[in-house]
């Protein structure tokens, strides 16, 4: 036995993700399919019938046919193309070869290798078609040009940054343009003498959008609305106003050149339109998504309310009365966002697509103009290409369909489908070469299997189809859905064509049906919500295979979905495999009637049934089981468990099946048995009898993915009745490895009996002998890196194979058959053509049930799916009635028990409510009116389960919790050698209301390396610093020494100078050195003096400043010259800072400690103060310090107990423990109380008090005498003594009372002002603190800012270095390129010089030829002239034609099209017509014409070729010279910028930048609100400024001295005015009392007072008020006196009142209680009374009322029998029936 060849791929359907269609030629285009290129023709039409229009004229011209294909090796991963010549090329997945191709004839034009391992992302040919560029996928993204016929790599360059587009410019093939994934890149290709490279610009990522059209627009609209411009725009002045910036960030995706050199881009997220300059990479927005009156806004304008707003209100609805405009002149149209995902560009337009699926067409020069849009499909458009004619568009969209579009007669035509993109299950037909497939989306699609076309389409929107299955002897299939809804078709339709009379009978059908079924519909005013009527009016047109399927049956069998469908060998059963674990049958022959359901347990993989037809011996003889009626269905499934698997087997006998439905089946008809398997079995199929000896063989395969087989045991026998018992596989018989290296592997039975086939995600299909597994054939059908394969079947026949991979591809395979393989298959046809034939009598009863189910004037309707609609079989009409009769009753008796059951809970409700009231004597235990225990047990098992998960969950919480607790605490507390703590003081600021708050400063742990290298630093530090000295004083001696030499040579030359001359020198030596010296003491002085008076000007001059050790190891800031100093200055000034810090956190210790002691001696005085406000009586509230959370560090991760709300949970363990502890105190208490020595000593030597004796006596009260209460009239001298001696005790006890509380008051007073003392100390301690730490951060702040000025001047040092060695690298390549320019330029020129030569000669040698021509044929005058014309005559054919088709298209390159083309047919040799030979001229001379002529016209084409070769030399040489020239000049240019970079770096190294503290009043420069920039300020000395200040102060005094004596002056002229002012007031007085004393009236009282004198005149009216005041003041005491007496009996008859009070409330409590007792001795009486007559009340009641209601019952049942009897007597009156048996 072996195979009858090898598959190959016969055809491939679907598109490609991520690879658009390319054209190939103008009218043929190619597309990615998988690992095939399909190409495609456009084709007119010819007219045929059809009912899609009423017209004669197709809505369509063309059509659309594949007339080729390539198949390819891998998967294609890019296409390109060249149409002018049919030559295209395509790379696949790891591959490192891309051919060239031509077309149709598809032979190979070049190869080129690429690297190994190296994937292609794109390809693009230049526009002359002579360069291929290649776009290299992950990780590089390189760019290579080659020059493909040469096979030669002429320059490539990296770009490292994800792209997926490359383009050539149309217009320069030098140039090219690489975008994608929001990055793009403009490159040009530079040719030199020998070689060539690229030169890349990066494009901008960010644009700023302003512009003047912009601001006039915004200006117009917020004008005409009143709204504010100042909102966008900025006013410059009164005429020039500006948009405000608007910083968008550019994404370009995909690009398209322009015929003026730039590149316009979309946006990825298809908002925006880009268009860049090549040159300088900058861009400009074009087109927006966004827009308002033509500008472009982006979200910082649209998130603006007001604004948005004003558009919708204003500008979108608002109407302009004035010209009667609908839609406001100031916008035109809105793009929506989103849609500029696709764009192409045209003469005219700019065509975008986008999200809504439809195709704008935007004006060129206006883009705020919209002038047409275009539906085409309800999905995203992603690509849009344009045919190389611009007649043509290619429209790809989301859902992988292909549409074109006609731009000439502007009609859309669907190409591809998507019928590959969501295909869940496929089958074939037995009987006819058709293959089916089924979508998720609803779809049935009819597949040629001969010519591997779509033969039709059916669709119900709204579906989701799973599974489909053929009928194996009819046009019958079924199709389950995921709502668990069966469909069977009758597909008798398909076969014929769609314009054919039955389809559209049958289209007609159906739709005249669906507008009578909705008529009476809305007559009866219903509503179908599942009709989808709309359907059959709206046809899309541009679904040509679309046919209409006869509906036999829909069923909805189930709410979960249909997994698996299997027809019965016979085509008679359909087994349903549905999700809830059910096996619906069906009866095809009986109008596909559900006759029950099966069950088993778990998720079904697959069944299949036993097959009864076996062909025996050669003459294919049809032999059948004994016994027809047994079929027999093997179902496998995956437990529940998921780690075992089952195979149920059914033996049903189809003669004792139901005729209707049956729920589910009886045992009498279908017995089962289980066979289980410890495995995980993915896939099955079984045996043939013939290769197993006529036992129950399978071959299954596990998730181990090998294959074994297994026989099937004997199942158990069953005892009882009910399931049956799981029978073990004992063991396998053979196990071969599957050869698939993935898991998920399915088998599939072969109708040859021979082969086993298998799949699975690996993307393989194997092919296995069913005699030895391991011999095996297998080819890949799919890539495992795209998923692999979903789904694989092979066709009754055994010729085809078709897969379906998850990278949405449809594959048909064949056989490439070998002779022998040929031979034995078309024997096996034969074989097998009996049983068709067979099969096709078997399927006559199920045509003639269809047919009659056809020829019915109603039928079923196919609407689509609901999650609403509920399970309704039509087999069930006959049972509805007395289902819901039956359903009927069982409510009634439903509800008449939940009645009695809310009478009982109502009754149980009443009883716990009355219970609760009573009292805790009388209530019963809750427990007690348990009435299910199970329940209560029940409940209480699941309580404490939750209990438990829900503590798990807190524990787990946490755990969690405390892991993170201990990692904050390792980051930030255990890696602190210093922590951060808080101190405040005890009371609040007076100033700022708030309490003092310092904090210290937190250090970081050192760890070893970085302490090692401090201490590092620090060491040689300090040895330099010890090494300076010496250095210097070297270096002072050298001086001397040669000081020395030097005056001694000059003592010797000139010996007659005097001997002053070298003391001369000598003291101008010192006295510089005196000077510098003198100018340090000034400068230590100023220092000083500044030190000074920051000591004396500073108020808080009492707080010591932190100074560090480790400040005299600072380096001068003037040394500062190298970064290693630098870096060292920052090392040591991060050291004093961390020095500064500890010492501060020293001090901020001592305060902590402090303030602990202080809380501690408050506590202490607290006790006192408390004891002492007891016994004073005082309530007040004692003053007691706490630290906050803030003060203790490690508060947060602490968990205080009264933080706990909840009550804590106690474990058994541990309420254990506490118990133990518990007996063990009461333990020894019990032992304390028997020897307690303590209280034994307290009894024995204070009578057991401990009362201090003073304070019983404190305590003490004197007893009263019992004649205080007599009155006096009855008193005797004892008893008046006894009260005397009472009050005199009374008095010296409140006396001495008085004296304690005065000492204790002074106490009390003593310890407080302890406390506030000590607290305000405390309090300024912390404010003294609090400065300290203000002082501490400015000196931390100011080496802070000096570590960043170090930091800044280290990275200015490294940026003028490297500044500068980027200038010697720019100069040097400059200096390279200068000399090879200069070096290649003499070569240039010879070639020059020899091009020149050959350019004369070629045109010395056409000259010739005419001269030769002249001189041959001038002797022939007659026909000379005519032979010249003919010589010189060059037309052009069919060219006219051709430029006005160019100039009449869309293309935006016309100009340079026709161009090209001249170029092309310049080139172009025409013949001359044999027509034109002059009459009479001999056939020799004739040919010698031609001859020459001939070689006229190579000669020309020579010349102008190498006029050509001599313009590109000359044009290179101009280039090469410019070059050069530019070369130099940039040399200069950077020589000349040397020196300045030069003097750059030594400022930058001696212009250094120091930092000095200055007083406020010292800083004169003007101050800036946030920081102010001194780069201008001049620093100058104290001493100048105190020296003007000293000037100006003695200016001043002289003027103030002058100004003293003006003002003396002054002062005198005013006093001389102030007297004169005063006298003349005076003289005014006198004159108004002169006045009044005139005109004064003398009364008698007057005149008296005149006569008598003053008042001392009157003695004895002043002695009668004296008097008369003495009187009163004694009879104020006497009253006073009085009313004392009074007061002092009512407080004695008060005590009286109260002692008297206090008795009678003791009698009063003593009745309360008596009352209380006796109430409720009544109230127990009244309840039992109360309750016995109810309960015997409630008892008469229940009996009268039962009583009642049987006689009731009786009377009744009595009534009924006698109706009974009436209605069967009627019955008998009106016809015949049969009586119904009681």
């Amino acid at each position: 036995m072996e195979f009858y060849g090898e598959f190959t791929l016969a055809k491939s359907r679907g598109i490609s993700q991520n690879i658009k269609p390319t054209y190939i030629t103008p009218t043929i285009f190619c597309y990615s399919s998988g690992n095939c290129l399909n190409f495609v023709e456009r084709k007119k039409r010819k007219q045929s019938f059809s009912y899609y229009s009423d017209s004669e004229e197709l809505p369509f011209q063309y059509e659309y046919q594949e007339i080729n294909q390539k198949v390819t090796i891998n998967y294609v991963t890019a296409i390109a193309s060249y149409p002018r010549a049919s030559i295209f090329a395509f790379s696949e997945f790891n591959n490192d070869k891309i051919h060239i191709y031509n077309f149709p004839s598809l032979s190979i034009q070049s190869t080129i290798i690429l690297n190994p391992k190296v994937n292609v992302k794109a390809l693009t040919f230049s526009d002359d078609g002579k360069f291929l560029a290649i776009l290299t996928d992950f990780p590089n993204y390189t760019v290579q040009v080659w020059k493909w016929k040469k096979e030669k790599l002429l320059c490539n360059y990296e770009i490292d940054k994800k792209v997926d587009y490359i383009s050539f410019n149309p217009l320069n093939r030098n140039q090219l343009c690489v975008s994608g994934n929001g990055n793009i890149y403009f490159m040009e290709i530079i040719e030199t003498l020998k070689n060539q490279y690229m030169s890349c610009i990066t494009g901008e990522s960010v644009t700023q959008n302003v512009s003047s059209s912009v601001a006039e627009h915004i200006i117009t609209m917020t004008k005409i609305n009143n709204m504010d411009s100042n909102l966008f725009l900025n006013s410059i002045d009164e005429n020039t106003t500006e948009l405000n910036p608007i910083y968008i960030k550019l994404m370009p995706d995909k690009h398209t050149w322009t015929p003026d050199n730039l590149i316009m881009a979309n946006s990825l997220d298809g908002d925006y339109l880009y268009k860049y300059d090549i040159i300088t990479g900058q861009c400009k927005i074009v087109l927006s998504a966004v827009y308002l009156g033509g500008v472009l806004l982006n979200n910082e304008y649209t998130d603006n309310k007001h604004f948005v707003d004003l558009i919708n209100d204003e500008l979108i609805n608002g109407y302009i009365t004035d010209n009667g405009i609908s839609k406001n002149q100031y916008i035109e149209n809105y793009i929506d966002a989103h849609n500029i995902y696709s764009f192409i560009l045209t003469s005219q337009n700019i065509l975008i697509g986008g999200k809504d699926g439809s195709i704008k067409w935007i004006n060129l020069e206006n883009q705020s103009i919209i002038e047409k849009t275009v539906y085409i499909s309800d999905s995203n458009i992603k690509d849009l290409i344009i045919s190389p004619n611009y007649d043509e568009i290619l429209v790809y969209t989301e859902k992988k369909k292909l549409y074109s579009y006609d731009l000439i007669n502007h009609k859309k035509t669907m190409i591809i489908d998507d019928y590959s993109l969501h295909i869940t299950s496929m089958d074939s037909y037995s009987l006819d070469n058709i293959a089916v497939t089924c979508s998720s989306e609803g779809s049935l699609y009819f597949w040629n299997c001969d010519t591997y076309s779509l033969m039709a389409k059916y669709n119900v929107n709204n579906t989701k189809f799973t599974e489909v299955k053929c009928s194996p002897i009819s046009d019958i299939i079924a199709v389950g859905s995921e709502n668990g809804v069966i469909r069977i078709y009758d597909a008798e339709n398909v076969k014929y064509s769609v314009d054919s009379e039955w389809n559209t009978q049958l289209f007609n059908k159906y739709k005249d049906f669906k507008a009578k079924q909705n008529l009476t519909n809305n007559e009866n005013g219903k509503v179908i919500s599942n009709d989808n009527s709309e359907e059959y009016e709206d046809t899309d047109v541009n679904n040509m295979n679309h046919k209409e399927l006869f509906l036999v049956v829909r069923n909805k069998i189930s709410d979960f979905p249909i997994k698996q469908l299997s027809f019965e060998p016979n085509g008679n059963l359909l087994a349903i495999g549905v999700q809830e674990e059910c096996i619906y049958l069906m009866n095809s022959c009986s109008e596909f009637t559900i006759l029950g359901y099966l069950n088993y347990k778990g998720s079904i993989v697959d069944m299949l049934w036993e097959s009864d037809i076996v062909l025996e011996g050669e003459e294919s003889e049809i032999e059948f089981k004994e016994d027809p009626n047994i079929k027999i269905l093997y179902v496998l499934v995956i437990n529940p468990d998921g780690k075992s698997s089952s195979i149920y087997k059914y033996v049903i006998n189809t003669s004792l099946l139901p005729v209707s439905y049956n729920e589910k089946l009886s045992d009498e008809c279908v017995n089962y048995n289980i066979f289980k398997l410890n495995d995980v079995v993915s896939g099955f199929s079984q045996m043939p009898k013939e290769y197993s000896e006529g036992k129950e063989m399978f071959n299954l395969v596990s998730i181990d993915k090998s294959i074994k087989q297994y026989i099937l045991p004997k199942a158990e026998a069953i005892v009882d009745e009910g399931d049956p018992t799981e029978t073990e596989f004992i063991g396998y018989m053979n196990e071969v490895n599957s050869n698939h290296y993935k898991s998920g592997i399915k088998l599939q039975a072969i109708n040859n009996n021979e082969w086993l086939l298998s799949y699975s995600l690996d993307g393989y299909v194997n092919m296995y002998m069913n005699m030895d597994l391991k011999e095996n054939m297998k080819f890949i059908a799919a890539l495992s890196s795209k998923g692999g394969l979903r789904k694989c079947h092979i066709r009754f026949d055994c010729k085809k194979i078709i897969t379906l991979g998850y990278d949405n591809i449809l594959r048909f395979w064949e056989w490439r058959l070998t002779g022998n393989g040929e031979k034995r298959l078309t024997e096996f046809n034969s074989e097998l053509q009996s049983i068709i034939n067979f099969k096709s009598t078997l399927g006559d009863n199920i045509r003639k049930v269809v047919n009659s189910l056809k020829k019915k004037p109603v039928f079923q309707l196919d609407y689509p799916d609901s999650n609403d609609e509920k399970i309704y079989l039509y087999s069930q009409e006959k049972q509805k009635n007395e289902k819901d009769t039956l359903n009927k009753n069982i409510t009634e008796f439903q509800t008449r028990i939940k009645n009695k059951i809310e009478e009982l809970r109502s009754k149980y409700i009443s009883l716990v409510k009355y219970n609760n009231q009573l009292n805790d004597l009388e209530k019963l235990d809750p427990m007690e009116f348990t009435i299910d225990f199970d329940e209560k047990d029940r409940l209480q098992s699941e309580l404490e389960k939750e209990v438990k998960e829900y503590r798990k969950k807190l524990e787990k919480k946490n755990l969690k919790m405390q892991i993170i607790k201990e990692r904050i605490k390792n980051e930030c507390l255990d890696s602190m050698s210093v922590i951060g703590k808080t101190i405040k003081s005890f009371k609040e600021d007076k100033l700022t209301g708030k309490k003092i708050k310092v904090i210290n400063y937190p250090l970081r742990k050192k760890n070893e390396k970085e302490q090692k290298t401090t201490e590092k630093i620090i060491k040689m530090r300090e040895n330099q610093l010890k090494i300076e000295p010496l250095i210097d004083k070297i270096y002072d001696n050298k001086y001397k020494i040669d000081s020395f030499i030097e005056n001694s040579n000059e003592e010797t030359n000139n010996q007659p100078v005097p001997t002053t001359a070298p003391t001369a020198k000598d003291t101008n030596n010192t006295g510089g050195k005196a000077k510098t010296t003198n100018n340090s003491g000034e400068k230590t002085k100023a220092s000083n003096a500044n030190n000074d008076t920051n000591t004396t000007d500073n108020p808080e001059s009492n707080i010591i400043k932190l100074k560090s050790n480790y400040e005299e190891l600072l380096y001068n800031p003037f040394d500062l010259v190298t970064n290693e100093r630098k870096r060292i200055q920052i090392f040591i000034l991060e050291e004093i800072i961390i020095d500064i810090k500890e010492q501060f956190n020293k001090k901020f210790d001592e305060n902590v400690k402090l303030k602990n002691d202080i809380i501690s001696k408050i506590e202490e005085k607290n006790e006192r103060i408390q004891s002492i406000k007891e016994e004073l009586e005082i309530e007040e509230e004692i003053f007691q310090p706490t630290l906050d959370n803030d003060e203790i560090p490690d508060s947060c991760l602490k968990l205080d107990e009264s933080e706990i709300k909840a009550e804590k949970y106690l474990t058994e363990e541990e309420k254990k423990k506490l118990e133990e502890k518990r007996l063990i105190e009461e333990q020894r208490l019990k032992e304390k109380l028997e020897d307690n020595w303590q209280e034994r000593a307290l009894s024995e030597m204070m009578d057991g008090v401990l009362i201090d004796k003073n304070d019983n006596d404190k305590k003490l009260q004197i007893e009263k005498p019992e004649c205080m209460n007599k009155p006096k009239e009855e008193l005797t001298e004892d008893e008046i003594k006894q009260i005397k001696e009472y009050e005199k005790k009374v008095e010296a006890f409140m006396e001495e009372q008085e004296k304690y509380k005065k000492v204790l008051e002074t106490e009390l007073k003593k310890h407080q002002g302890f406390i506030t003392d000590i607290i305000t100390n405390y309090d300024d301690e912390l404010n003294n603190l609090f400065r300290l730490k203000l002082t501490t951060d400015q000196l931390i702040f100011q080496n802070e800012l000096k570590i960043i000025k170090l930091y800044q001047g280290i990275l200015f040092w490294e940026k003028i270095e490297y500044q500068n060695a980027t200038l010697k690298k720019h100069m040097e390549d400059l200096t390279k390129e200068k000399i090879k320019f200069s070096s290649e330029i003499p070569e240039i020129k010879k070639d020059l010089e020899k091009y020149k030569e050959d350019y004369e000669q070629i045109v010395h040698k056409d000259k010739e030829i005419e001269k030769a021509f002249r001189k041959e044929f001038h002797q022939y005058e007659y026909y000379y002239e005519t032979l010249y014309k003919i010589f010189k005559k060059r037309e052009k054919n069919n060219i006219n034609d051709n430029n006005d088709k160019i100039n009449n298209s869309l293309n935006p390159f016309k100009d340079h099209e026709l161009k090209c083309d001249a170029d092309n047919n310049e080139k172009v040799n025409y013949a001359i017509v044999d027509e034109e030979i002059p009459e009479g001229l001999e056939i020799e001379i004739w040919n010698k014409v031609l001859e020459m002529r001939s070689k006229k016209i190579e000669s020309e084409n020579e010349v102008q070729m190498m006029q050509k070769k001599l313009t590109k030399m000359q044009t290179l040489a101009q280039n090469y010279i410019k070059e050069s020239e530019s070369y130099k000049q940039r040399l200069e240019d950077g020589n000349k910028r040397i020196p300045e970079i030069e003097e750059y770096i030594f400022q930058g190294i001696y212009n250094l930048e120091c930092l000095f503290q200055l007083k406020q009043g010292q800083v004169e420069y003007p101050q800036s609100l946030v920081v102010t920039d001194y780069s201008d300020a001049v620093l100058i000395n104290r001493n100048i400024i105190e020296q003007l200040n000293k000037i100006i102060l003695n200016l001043g005094n002289s003027k103030i001295e002058a100004l003293k004596e003006m003002k003396e002056y002054r002062k005198g002229i005013s006093a001389l005015e102030w007297e004169n002012k005063v006298l003349d007031f005076q003289a005014d007085d006198l004159i108004l009392k002169t006045k009044h004393i005139q005109l004064l009236r003398v009364t008698k009282h007057i005149q008296d007072y005149i006569r008598v004198g003053g008042e001392e005149n009157f003695p004895a009216e002043i002695q009668a008020i004296e008097r008369r005041g003495e009187y009163t003041e004694k009879a104020f005491l006497h009253k006073i006196e009085n009313i004392k007496k009074t007061i002092e009996k009512i407080d004695d008859e008060i005590q009286v009142k109260l002692q008297e009070n206090v008795k009678l409330d003791k009698k009063i409590k003593l009745l309360e209680e008596a009352v209380i007792e006796r109430k409720k001795i009544n109230d127990i009486e009244m309840n039992h009374f109360n309750y016995s007559y109810k309960c015997n009340d409630k008892k008469q009641k229940e009996i009268i009322e039962r009583k009642r209601l049987t006689e009731l019952a009786r009377l009744q049942a009595k009534d009924i029998s006698i109706l009974r009897d009436e209605v069967e007597k009627l019955k008998l009156k009106t016809f015949p029936a049969f009586q119904s048996a009681d």
